[in-house]
């Protein structure tokens, strides 16, 4: 780890950050970027409740991000929580000094104020792209749910289009006739039929045996 000399004209808060974002047992935390020319808070959560307060004595992520704006840290990533300064390299030392805060020393009370509103509105931009995250995370998670409960409905659908074939083999029989219980039933009202035409036909002859006496 690179060593940072706060005395040497080494603002304070440069000086731990840039403690912090060079410590490896913190990388799952707060890291180095890709090129070494930034650096990533990748969890926000994680850094505002452990390391925070270890550092600064609080457990502020947007004052620690309003501190980095007065100091002129941009934010470099609209997805993440990323930020650069062009004096914030890793390896170099040297270079802090040169970041230095906005506003101080023998500023006028107007630019004092005018790097204030920066400040202020750095941080809004910040609150919004935070906002941002939230929302397509959300937004994720409803089209997982819809995809989801599409797929069980989908799913629901072909069972029932399963059974109601089954059902229908069943009813119809292995030939594809009609259902047992219906052919008895034909049968069985054809036979009642027949019965009541043979009493008809000797009720008449009856009649006629009668008549004929």
């Amino acid at each position: 780890m690179a060593s940072v000399d706060a005395a040497a004209g080494v603002a304070p808060f440069v000086a731990k950050t840039y403690r912090m974002v060079d410590d490896p047992s913190t990388d799952a935390v707060i890291a180095w970027g890709r090129d070494s020319n930034s650096f990533v808070v990748a969890d926000p959560f994680a850094f505002s409740q452990t390391l925070l307060p270890a550092h600064f004595k609080h457990s502020n992520f947007s004052s620690f991000v309003r501190q980095l704006n007065t100091y002129g840290f941009r934010k470099v990533d609209p997805d993440r929580w990323e930020f650069a300064h062009v004096a914030f390299l890793r390896g170099h030392t040297h270079l802090l000094p040169q970041i230095v805060r906005r506003g101080g020393g023998g500023k006028r009370k107007d630019d004092v104020g005018s790097c204030a509103a920066n400040a202020g509105a750095a941080a809004d931009e910040d609150a919004v792209a935070m906002e941002v995250v939230r929302l397509r995370r959300e937004q994720r998670a409803i089209e997982d749910q819809v995809a989801a409960m599409s797929r069980r409905v989908q799913e629901t659908e072909r069972r029932a289009k399963q059974m109601l074939a089954f059902l229908l083999k069943v009813a119809r029989g292995p030939a594809g006739d009609a259902p047992p219980r219906l052919l008895h039933g034909g049968r069985r009202r054809e036979r009642l039929r027949r019965r009541r035409r043979v009493r008809r036909r000797g009720a008449l002859g009856v009649l006629s045996y009668k008549s004929a006496v």
